[in-house]
This record gives C-alpha cells, sequence and structure tokens, in this order.
C-alpha cells in the first residue's frame, strides 16, 4: 500500500464498517456510520498517535451540518484500506462558485510552478459528499505540496496576493516533500520576520521549526526529509479534521467508493 499521509482519503471493505459500527456508539453516531457506508463516503487520514500499532490507521469522519458539524474517530486496520484518494482539485470545486474567475487564475499561476491545490476542510467535503457543511464564515482550506523551499515561499507570495480576489478566507498549508506541513499564513509571517517560529506538522507529530530548518526540508530528498526532524510527541495534536470534540470509536472502520470488492 502507498505512504499514507495526512489529508489522504480512504474507502474500507465491508468487514471494516461491521467492526466498527459493532462499537458501542450513540444512536446519532450508529446513525452517521450507517450513512457513510450506504452512500461509499471516505474517511480521512489523520495525525497518527503513537501509541496505535504500525498495522492500524487512525481515521477521522466529519460531520455536516444535520450532525452538528460532529467529528467521529476511528482507528481501522490498514489492510482494510481498499481505495487511497486525494480531497478534489481547487478547479473542481471552484466551478460552481462566485469566485470561480479568481480561482482559475490562482489554478494557472500555481501550475506554471507545478503545483496542485487540493480543497479540505467544508468546501472539500460538501463537494465530496454534496451534504451542507458551508457556513458564511467558512474558510477555503487548500493544501499545495511543493518539491522545493523557493516554490513554497513563491506559493506563499500567490496566496497572499490572490486572497483580496476571493468571497472566503483562503486558509490551509504547504506540505514539503517528506510530508511535514505549514499553515502558508505562518509561513508568510516567518518570511517576513514577524515570528522566528512556525508550527510544523506531519503524519505522527507537531512542533515549532525555525525558518532555516524549513528550508532544510524544501531542499532534501523525500525519505531524507521524512527523517530531518525529530518531534515531541504532543498527545493533544493528533487529529486534524476539525476543530470541535471528537469521538472516538477505538475498533476498526472504513468507507468506501466505487463498487468496492468485498
Amino acid at each position: 500500500m502507498q505512504d499514507l499521509r495526512r489529508n489522504h482519503l480512504v474507502w474500507l471493505n465491508l468487514q471494516a464498517w461491521s467492526q466498527v459500527q459493532a462499537h458501542a456508539w450513540d444512536a446519532e453516531a450508529q446513525a452517521i456510520l450507517a450513512h457513510w457506508q450506504r452512500n461509499k463516503l471516505p474517511l480521512v487520514v489523520c495525525r497518527q498517535r503513537l501509541e496505535v500499532a504500525h498495522d492500524l490507521l487512525c481515521l477521522g469522519l466529519p460531520t455536516p451540518r444535520q450532525w452538528s458539524r460532529r467529528r467521529l474517530a476511528l482507528t481501522v486496520g490498514r489492510d482494510q484500506v481498499v481505495v487511497v484518494g486525494n480531497f478534489p482539485t481547487l478547479r473542481e470545486v471552484a466551478r460552481a462558485m462566485p469566485w470561480w474567475p479568481a480561482a482559475q487564475e490562482l489554478d494557472e499561476k500555481l501550475a506554471h510552478l507545478a503545483v496542485t491545490s487540493r480543497v479540505y476542510g467544508s468546501h472539500g467535503w460538501q463537494w465530496l459528499t454534496r451534504m451542507s457543511y458551508l457556513h458564511a464564515e467558512s474558510d477555503l482550506d487548500i493544501t499545495l505540496n511543493v518539491a522545493h523551499f523557493q516554490t513554497a515561499r513563491q506559493v506563499t507570495g500567490l496566496l497572499a496576493a490572490a486572497e483580496a480576489e476571493f468571497g472566503p478566507r483562503l486558509d490551509g498549508e504547504i506540505v514539503f516533500p517528506g510530508g511535514q506541513a505549514v499553515a502558508w499564513r505562518e509561513l508568510q509571517r516567518l518570511l517576513a520576520g514577524h515570528t522566528p517560529q512556525a508550527l510544523l506538522k506531519d503524519r505522527h507529530h507537531i512542533r515549532l521549526a525555525s525558518l532555516a530548518e524549513l528550508q532544510e526540508l524544501g531542499t532534501c530528498a523525500p525519505d531524507e526529509a521524512a527523517q530531518a526532524t525529530h518531534f515531541s510527541a504532543s498527545a493533544g495534536f493528533w487529529c486534524a479534521v476539525g476543530s470541535t470534540s471528537v469521538d472516538h470509536g477505538g475498533l476498526k472502520c472504513a468507507p468506501q467508493i466505487p463498487k468496492l470488492a468485498k
């Protein structure tokens, strides 16, 4: 199986759904899980807890407004993943939005840098599920994978310049070759000298990093970048699926998409 990173989407087999639904969830959570399975909706890979075995995977299920944007946290068997995917691109999400022209222009500029922007958060989940996630204050959360630190610098500039043309506030993160991610606004402040460090996240950990450390990540090969930092684990930062309360299933869970095998 490919290396699973934060914000990958996964669909799992029927055995996994049976296991997770057999857990002692409350009635609302059971209804959510039944809806997710019935409609073959994905789950998202979260930051992985250090105490979880290597053959298990921490996933999140952020629900729409009809379930008060509740978050469910699930632990699944890696061997129960049958499909791995990504959030939609900026172009896919923006086509039906009033800020489509601004998104199209930004996407074209990013393409010149060989950068693809993907939309997660409320806009991404609404596009995926066709359910209501958005409200008047919803940010547009985007993730941008870069090959070099210089590209990260250029992307930050493009986002800052484009933001005034968008309706929603532009948020999200830049992801380096080893999978480490930094919020583009934090990188902007770091580059401007307004802060000495920025918050850096990867599949397992979170920590503060200096500009020099980020520059090093942007020059390493992926395997080297993944080993370039040593994090201090923080139990409070493991699941990046939202800001409200998270319910833990503690079992094995999964979803599905196109015609999955049993």
